[in-house]
């Protein structure tokens, strides 16, 4: 039943991609999507493990091919003002209309790009430094650069190849247990650093909104409803402001957290209830640390806000003088957001798509919207893709200067017989599968 249901699912996503071609995407195009969303979701649980895997990949790097397509061959209507017999054009050739008439200075475009790629490396040391933070309230201590930074442009590396947080996550998750030697305390800072790392795109957002508010108006209006601009700020506020607001609450009061949801538990959905219980777990191991685990917070906000900064200054680069810092900024973080959650392999094409919904107002059209979200995901690369001439030194004997587990340094005891070891996945699916065992008989 198991491989009928994934060729249903092929069928179904290929019709999907001919449309996508054809730019005919409409209600059609999204019934085909869910057929195959649901009988491949369906049909990979009856297969085996190995196979399942490898599915994966291939649907996660057909959903960013169709993504791609769907975006470059998605027909531009001619503007109101247009002259008779203008005819739609699909966004590549809207791009490469676009280009030719880009008149930048090459000293101005190479001035931004590498403003926008110093912004970007500012965000991953401050992310790199939120892990260390919450690595130190675990009792976990590494060195700063020769560890924790290379690690993280390590992930950052295997992260653009790969189509899952295996990349970043997973990279530097390995490396603090494999050296310390302290799977759970790594898996609990590693849990907790998810929870806080969203907290600071939403706190970004909601900074961002009231300087930002064109945007929403913009895109309301597009829509035809400018009236609920307002309501959709409003939206925006309540959702990320209010995971905030709980975020930073459990951080400082976990038990407040916790007495909250034993209050309103028969109401609240398991999912989240769940989410909520290993986020108050994970902060309880971090009791009386409150400067800390705010300073973390602190330093993620930081990381979020300058990824959304790199788009201001690769606006710039491409020439759209007129791009506003704020309006930029904040429909940035909304972009990031959806990134985040799109399946697709380093968020090719969903990045791309939203920067047009959102910002061709403010950069002038779709197609610099376009061009300065894939020149931000260039130049976010770019400030961190050397990261992989690190992982050349990660040979099996490298080992960090120093590793401290409760000020005591660790004597690498466990890693003797080991010294051949590379960056093994299932190690940490194993390692966390083990935890969530041991907190549930707990």
């Amino acid at each position: 039943m198991g491989p009928l249901l994934i060729i249903v699912a092929a069928s179904a996503f290929a019709r999907l991609c001919r449309m996508a071609w054809d730019g005919h995407l409409g209600l059609v195009a999204i019934g085909m999507l869910v057929i195959a969303a649901v009988t491949f979701s369906m049909g990979r649980k009856r297969i085996g493990a190995q196979m399942r895997g490898f599915l994966d990949l291939l649907a996660k790097l057909g959903f960013t091919v169709a993504g791609c397509m769907a975006l470059l061959r998605h027909p531009i209507p001619c503007p109101p003002d247009a002259a008779a017999g203008c005819e739609a054009l699909p966004v590549y050739e809207t791009i490469t209309a676009y280009i030719d008439k880009v008149d930048v200075p090459l000293d101005t475009f190479l001035m931004f790009a590498g403003l926008a790629m110093a912004v970007k490396f500012v965000g991953v040391l401050s992310s790199a430094f939120a892990w260390h933070l919450l690595l130190i309230g675990q009792g976990i201590r590494f060195p700063y650069w020769q560890k924790i930074v290379t690690s993280f442009l390590i992930g950052r590396f295997i992260g653009t190849f790969l189509p899952s947080t295996i990349g970043l996550d997973g990279y530097t998750l390995y490396e603090a247990g494999r050296y310390s030697n302290q799977w759970p305390r790594a898996i609990t800072a590693k849990g907790l650093e998810k929870f806080i790392g969203v907290t600071g795109l939403f706190l970004g957002m909601v900074v961002t909104l009231p300087f930002g508010f064109s945007v929403i108006e913009n895109v309301m209006t597009d829509l035809g409803r400018p009236e609920a601009s307002m309501k959709m700020a409003g939206a925006i506020v309540t959702v990320a402001g209010g995971i905030s607001a709980v975020v930073i609450v459990g951080l400082v009061k976990p038990a407040l957290l916790t007495w909250g949801l034993n209050l309103v538990g028969r109401f609240t959905p398991g999912a989240i209830r769940g989410k909520v219980v290993e986020f108050t777990d994970a902060v309880s191991a971090y009791e009386g640390k409150i400067a800390l685990l705010m300073l973390a917070l602190a330093n993620k906000f930081v990381t979020h806000f300058t990824t959304a900064v790199v788009y201001f200054f690769t606006a710039l680069a491409i020439g759209a003088v007129g791009a506003k810092f704020w309006p930029v900024v904040f429909g940035s973080t909304i972009q990031i957001l959806a990134t985040l959650l799109s399946p697709t392999i380093a968020g090719e094409g969903a990045r791309e798509a939203f920067q047009a919904l959102l910002l061709k107002d403010e950069l002038g059209g779709v197609a610099p919207a376009v061009l300065s979200g894939a020149l931000g995901f260039i130049a976010a690369e770019a400030a961190t893709l050397w990261g992989g001439a690190f992982l050349w030194t990660r040979k099996g004997t490298w080992r960090p200067n120093f590793c401290e587990v409760d000020g005591e340094q660790v004597d690498y005891a466990w890693l003797n017989d080991d010294d051949d070891a590379g960056f093994d996945a299932k190690s940490i699916a194993k390692a966390r599968a083990e935890h969530a065992a041991a907190q549930a008989d707990d």
